[in-house]
């Protein structure tokens, strides 16, 4: 147990918080490679091509995969720890995607209705659940109508969080009435650890 753990905020993580596990070079959550599911979703055709948001990204597995595969990139992480080894992994691999340093909740002008598709990777789960309303809202706001959100819930079993738990009724709840529920599965391919713990999602933007 570290530090942060012990003087993790009842109510959730802060950005220096996320920032010091970055310090300590602690990157529990991260797979050191894009999640299975979400490479699947691909080979399966259900991500077109287009322009993607990926929301808490990291030092961005996901951007550098989908990166490679064609699609219009943007990355957003509010910590230097984040955004610096996902700039540096860009550089090595040779790719480009636009790396955005800024809370997602911030996001400027520039981003509304322009992206054909949110990508969700552990970046609800890390939000306080009284968030949620506002991650729903701001994904309508970012995505074209008709444009998807496409990804990962996590279904911990647990009472409090970061990561917070996602059951199959939270994702029916806050999502209904601002998308079409057009896949919610119990992901049968995650990895061992996460085994039995996400949920497959894909929505579809209503119009507005």
């Amino acid at each position: 147990m570290t530090d942060l753990d012990e003087d993790k905020p009842k109510d959730g993580y802060q950005r220096e918080d996320w920032q010091e596990y970055y310090d300590q070079d602690d990157l529990r959550w991260d797979l050191g490679e894009v999640s299975p599911p979400l490479k699947r979703l691909w080979q399966e055709g259900v991500l077109g091509a287009g322009r993607m948001i990926i929301p808490g990204c990291g030092q961005g597995h996901e951007v550098l995969f989908f990166a490679e595969q064609g699609f219009e990139v943007t990355g957003v992480d509010y910590t230097d720890g984040g955004v610096g080894l996902l700039r540096n992994n860009l550089q090595k691999a040779g790719l480009k995607a636009q790396v955005v340093q800024s809370d997602f909740f911030e996001l400027d002008d520039s981003h509304h209705g322009h992206y054909d598709l949110l990508l969700e990777q552990t970046f609800f789960c890390a939000i306080h659940p009284r968030d949620r309303t506002r991650y729903v809202d701001m994904a309508r706001w970012l995505l074209k109508p008709g444009g998807l959100l496409a990804g990962l819930f996590y279904h911990t079993g647990e009472d409090d969080g970061p990561p917070y738990n996602t059951t199959q009724e939270d994702i029916q709840k806050n999502f209904s009435a601002g998308f079409e529920i057009v896949r919610l599965e119990k992901c049968d391919h995650s990895i061992e650890k996460r085994k039995d713990k996400e949920w497959l999602v894909v929505l579809c933007a209503r119009s507005a």
